[in-house]
């Protein structure tokens, strides 16, 4: 196992975040898209914009959203503090 200064395990765990928010991002923005795509459709078929029935793919939508909100808690919520403290604890025995 190679030795890494703190400095580089800094680095890296500051990596690896960013990693993850430009992938929360990129699907927050694919969501939104393919959210007002339909949303539109609806409307011009329709007449109205509903989010509250799960009729075709709405309920993939209320999903594809949980998924998302569950991952944004994760990411902004649940730092990597706790994490940092376990390795620290691991490293120090």
């Amino acid at each position: 196992m190679e030795n890494l200064t703190k400095q580089e395990i800094d680095y890296s765990m500051a990596k690896e975040r960013v990693n993850q928010l430009r992938k929360f991002y990129v699907s927050l923005a694919i969501f939104a898209v393919l959210l007002a795509i339909y949303s539109f459709r609806n409307y011009y078929l329709n007449g109205e914009i509903t989010f509250f029935s799960f009729n075709n793919f709405s309920g993939i939508f209320w999903i594809w959203g949980l998924i998302l909100a569950i991952r944004a808690v994760k990411i902004f919520f649940f730092h990597h503090s706790w994490e940092r403290k376990m390795m620290d604890k691991e490293l120090n025995k």
